[in-house]
């Protein structure tokens, strides 16, 4: 008979078995989640490429980072400033959130995966091995070099229409760095360095078993511990608590987005007179300049995938509430699909925190944020985190098991 393992489904909560070593994915056989992509997945290749990532976010964060030239003058950014900027002039919720999710947030998640990788890789086993795992895994969402990076090239769109605009060093590390953390994902296998943290520990062989939240490891339920005994998390059986803050989280965000999409974003100069855009309108101004692919992406991302993500948490929401059992593998689906982009949307927040920095040069040449910007960001925040408080095995909750 072929070796085989106990794996839970974050999303349904099924325990299930599923081959040792398969070398392919591995679905989950009531929702199809996948729950491992083994593939070519390896801890030292990983390492390598957190380390680079870590590395290059050094001279990404201090060196500078875009240079604009106009009127014989020129302004210069570097990573920081435009967090500094913003804070100057009044923005402190905007100016949180492009220091937190650009600069504080990667730097602790890289450090720790290196540490983490790096320990093991030496064979050694700190105490704070699976804590530090835990909490590079918690910043997965919120560290957004990938999403910056996309405003990046935005604003450099966008600027180089009226006037000189130069990559420096820093931006050129910054491109580096944010393409390493996508590989750095995808050489990661979590499971496996789980197993590698605490090999003594081997998931409970009860079907009925609770899933821990950080490791998911399977624990069985009559099991007096609260906490986790690989990682440390608070186990407990999904609540409809998680879906009251799932739900109040959405509500603050729909009062949010008519503001957001009907005020302007910034005013930036365009053709050398200052021009305020809205979400659309920015969208537009990209159509017109003949960079119809980069239009279509930031439709999806600015003004798509915060209403799909209302839209889509409600429904979810609603099933639970109702206690619906029709479309659970639809809605698992969408679940997902929301966790996974729903960051993406910061690229509109952060494309203005590229631009505004560079551009104050006279009443003609001059950029600032507007009414829309806060609420927009607010709007981001908290529809991701309706996501991430809602618990998607309560979509499941008593619903037979398969065979």
């Amino acid at each position: 008979m072929a070796q085989t393992r106990i794996v839970g489904c974050p999303n349904c909560g099924l325990v299930q078995r599923a081959p040792a070593a398969s070398g392919s994915a591995v679905l989950c056989r009531r929702c199809s989640s996948p729950l491992e992509v083994e593939r070519w997945r390896d801890t030292g290749v990983a390492l390598a490429f957190a380390a680079g990532t870590l590395l290059l976010l050094i001279p990404a964060t201090f060196e500078p980072f875009l240079m604009t030239t106009a009127l014989g003058a020129s302004r210069t950014s570097v990573l920081p400033s435009s967090a500094a900027f913003l804070w100057r002039e009044g923005w402190s919720l905007l100016s949180a959130a492009v220091m937190l999710f650009t600069i504080v947030f990667p730097a602790l998640r890289f450090a720790a995966l290196c540490a983490v990788l790096g320990a093991l890789r030496l064979g050694r086993k700190p105490r704070w091995l699976a804590t530090g795992f835990r909490c590079a895994n918690a910043l997965e969402t919120w560290a957004m070099l990938d999403v910056f990076l996309l405003a990046s090239v935005i604003a450099y769109l966008r600027l180089a229409d009226s006037i000189s605009v130069r990559v420096e060093i820093g931006g050129a590390c910054f491109l580096g760095a944010a393409l390493l953390s996508l590989l750095t994902r995808a050489a990661l296998d979590e499971e496996r360095v789980w197993r590698l943290i605490a090999p003594g520990i081997a998931s409970a062989n009860g079907f009925d078993a609770l899933l821990c939240p950080g490791c998911r490891l399977a624990l069985s339920r009559g099991a007096a511990a609260s906490h986790c005994p690989r990682c440390g998390s608070a186990v407990h059986p999904p609540t409809e608590g998680s879906v009251v803050a799932s739900i109040a989280l959405l509500v603050a965000a729909a009062l949010l987005y008519f503001p957001a999409n009907a005020y302007p974003m910034a005013t930036i100069p365009m053709n050398l007179t200052p021009t305020p855009y809205t979400v659309l309108g920015g969208i537009i101004d990209l159509a017109e300049a003949h960079f119809l692919g980069l239009a279509a992406l930031v439709f999806t991302a600015s003004f798509a995938i915060p209403l799909l993500k209302m839209i889509g948490m409600t429904w979810c929401n609603a099933s639970v509430l109702s206690g619906s059992r029709r479309r659970l593998i639809a809605k698992t689906r969408v679940y997902r699909w929301l966790d996974e982009i729903g960051r993406w949307s910061m690229v509109d927040p952060f494309t203005i925190a590229c631009t505004v920095p560079l551009v104050h040069y006279n009443g003609l040449i001059d950029g600032r944020a507007d009414a829309a910007a806060t609420p927009f960001a607010a709007v981001v925040i908290l529809t991701t985190l309706s996501v991430k408080v809602f618990d998607p095995r309560l979509l499941w909750n008593g619903r037979e098991r398969p065979a």
